[in-house]
């Protein structure tokens, strides 16, 4: 029996090797670590690593509801405008920049935006490499006065590494830019292509220089003119004949515990043409502005209450003052312009006797946020707009063929805010607009009425905007 036992033990122990001599011998397959989403709290709250690398990643967003009521008039349109120049006895041109559809009636109308932003950003020897981007998905219907058509768009996309920023962005040029509010008032606040350097010093003190775009910052209704050899104007022109050279803005400013300020100049090279033939004359006429801002935090009046002032001069480029948008403001999906009354159209430069004329226009703007508590917010701005034009421009011979006058506007928003839970807001805006323009004169230098355009003339229009918005943001 013990020789039996024995026997039996010793064959366990042979197999039980040659079992583990063989399980040595297979593949051995272990599970890979596992990867996680790591926090990267040195850029600020919201960055993570992206696997396998050391750039910092943060997505955010909104999604947007905006009900926009307006006031509605008659149309400043083309036809008014041709039956303007045939009572003068002067030739019309042939360009319908003025027609418009049924559309032009709307007086409501909503807009739907999806906002996804990504703000990708490594540390290297040079400073911080940042590549950030914001993608706009919008639906528009009925009265939209700032929003125009559906799809999706770019709303910013730059670089940024060793003082160098690259990209669409906020213009160098703007300091205000509509910080405050849903709507916008007059003042420079534009999003160009450009190429830039920012220089910082000690104590917040920064200096840029910047290459931008000027394509992107066109008027609406910003046409030249020229005049024949005898003086009698005559329609040559409807455009500004293409870019030579890109805008140069220059800008100092300081970010400080109390809040900031700013100073920038641009040069804005213009070209012009006399007439349509391929030897017509060009020339490149010299635009400028100047923009000086100031920004102050109020804690002692309420946390977050802040104050904005802000005074812009230019020549030769109604863009920074107007955003695009022609006097009167109201537009709905028209060129012309939704008023009570006729309101006229607006030039860059215009040529007279081969001389360029170019309008020169300053605004100041005030805005102010109050925050009742952590909920409730109320936010007020204004800006008052100027533009005037050479006399040789608004003397009768010329401004009963362009439509050319002096006018100035005032802008005031009123909006409060609520808050009832994190990242969620739901407000209302309400807007109201004051424009002053001076009636064109025909052949005899005699006031323009609109006696036969079928638009009575007025010299002073008030229209009524207001904006209700449910925002979620991510």
């Amino acid at each position: 029996m013990k020789l039996v036992k024995s026997l039996l033990l010793a064959s366990a122990a042979g197999l039980a090797a040659a079992a583990s001599a063989q399980a040595a011998d297979l593949p051995s397959k272990k599970a890979a670590p596992a990867e996680y989403v790591k926090v990267c709290s040195a850029h600020g709250e919201g960055f993570f690593y992206i696997p396998g690398t050391d750039t910092c990643l943060k997505i955010s967003g909104h999604v947007r509801l905006d009900y926009q009521f307006e006031s509605t008039g008659n149309v400043a349109n083309y036809q008014q405008f041709r039956a303007f120049q045939a009572a003068n006895a002067v030739t019309p041109g042939s360009g319908k920049q003025f027609n418009y559809s049924g559309r032009a009636q709307n007086q409501t109308g909503f807009t739907v935006r999806a906002r996804t932003q990504f703000d990708a950003r490594t540390t290297t020897a040079y400073g911080t490499l940042r590549s950030f981007a914001s993608l706009d998905w919008k639906s528009v219907t009925g009265a939209n006065p700032l929003e125009y058509g559906n799809g999706t768009s770019i709303d910013k996309a730059f670089i940024q590494w060793a003082g160098i920023t690259a990209g669409r962005a906020q213009s160098m040029f703007d300091y205000y830019a509509d910080s405050l509010g849903y709507d916008d008032v007059r003042g420079p606040d534009h999003t160009v292509n450009l190429l830039a350097y920012t220089a910082t010093f000690g104590g917040g003190f920064a200096a840029t220089l910047s290459l931008e775009d000027t394509n992107q910052t066109g008027t609406i209704g910003s046409y030249t003119r020229a005049t024949t050899a005898g003086g009698t104007p005559t329609v040559n022109s409807w455009g500004l004949q293409g870019t030579r050279q890109p805008d140069v803005v220059a800008a100092i400013g300081v970010e400080q515990g109390w809040g900031g300020a700013q100073l920038s100049g641009l040069y804005h090279s213009i070209n012009v043409e006399s007439g349509t033939a391929i030897s017509a004359r060009h020339k490149e006429e010299a635009g400028w502005g100047a923009n000086a801002g100031v920004h102050i935090k109020l804690p002692m009046i309420a946390p977050g209450d802040e104050l904005w002032l802000q005074a812009t001069y230019t020549k030769g480029d109604l863009a920074l003052q107007t955003q695009g948008y022609p006097r009167g403001w109201n537009l709905s999906n028209v060129s012309g312009g939704i008023t009570k009354g006729w309101v006229l159209p607006d030039y860059d430069a215009v040529i007279v006797n081969g001389s360029d004329k170019l309008p020169t226009a300053w605004s100041a703007i005030a805005a102010f946020q109050h925050n009742w508590n952590a909920q409730w917010a109320t936010h007020v701005e204004a800006s008052y707009l100027n533009v005037k034009y050479p006399s040789a421009v608004t003397r009768a011979a010329v401004s009963s063929q362009l439509g050319a006058t002096n006018w100035n506007e005032w802008r005031v928003g009123l909006g409060t805010d609520w808050k009832p839970v994190k990242n969620l807001l739901i407000g209302l805006e309400l807007y109201y607009t004051r424009l002053d323009q001076k009636a064109p004169l025909n052949a005899n230098g005699r006031a323009f009425t609109g006696a036969g355009t079928g638009v009575p003339f007025k010299k002073n229009i008030n229209t009524y905007e207001g904006v209700f918005r449910i925002q979620r943001d991510f």
